[in-house]
């Protein structure tokens, strides 16, 4: 099985329970034998649904819901943004 280098990036996905994906981020720390080690910093590339990057940008409480509402139906498009403010790691 192939391993990855410590700051390689990879694409870690995160999948709904509609089977779309619903985010996408992560940058190698490690990867021994009995798990992969990986972190998002603050200001590392992601995708998220593009109204949810539209609510964190406007502040916009309304598209927000809007934005969950979407998720709950399965119906959303990914957007780039940038990981902000904690450091994330799986």
């Amino acid at each position: 099985m192939r391993t990855f280098e410590s700051g390689e990036t990879v694409v870690r996905r995160h999948v709904h329970g509609s089977g779309r994906v619903w985010s996408e981020h992560a940058r190698v720390v490690a990867d021994p034998s009995e798990a992969l080690v990986a972190a998002c910093p603050p200001g590392a590339e992601t995708r998220w649904p593009a109204l949810y990057v539209r609510a964190r940008a406007e502040g916009n409480r309304a598209v927000r819901k809007e934005a969950f509402d979407a998720m709950a139906t399965g119906t959303w498009v990914l957007a780039d943004a940038v990981w902000q403010e904690t450091e994330l790691l799986l």
